[in-house]
């Protein structure tokens, strides 16, 4: 019984982390179409802040997903250089520039998977 359980267990932590693996790779490739690869990438600090610690600020609070929303569609100037310290990051970008290319609808779907991230 108990190696029964230990491999259900084994097989559910493989799925897991296949999952988490397959959204910020969902992430990339939907973020990147649009051009947000430029700046940004899931693990990597770049022009701007990876996906995952924008996961990480975000995730769980009221309105994450309209904030985030603007920022893509509206852009936004210094958020990131405050957060930095927070998150022992050096952002280079003062600002992110509007996102003409991107409607609300997509915006929205690349934030749905930005804030899927696992952010431990």
């Amino acid at each position: 019984m108990r190696k029964f359980l230990s491999i259900l267990a084994i097989t559910g932590l493989v799925v897991s982390i296949a999952a988490a693996e397959d959204v910020a790779k969902q992430v990339e490739e939907l973020a990147n179409k649009y051009g947000c690869g430029g700046c940004h990438a899931v693990d990597k600090v770049k022009q701007g802040p990876p996906y995952r610690i924008v996961a990480k600020e975000y995730k769980g609070k009221p309105n994450a997903k309209e904030t985030l929303v603007k920022s893509i569609l509206g852009g936004s100037m210094m958020k990131w250089q405050k957060l930095s310290k927070k998150y022992g990051i050096k952002i280079k970008a003062a600002y992110m520039p509007a996102q003409h290319g991107v409607d609300k609808e997509k915006a929205e779907k690349i934030v749905d998977l930005i804030l899927k991230l696992d952010t431990k």
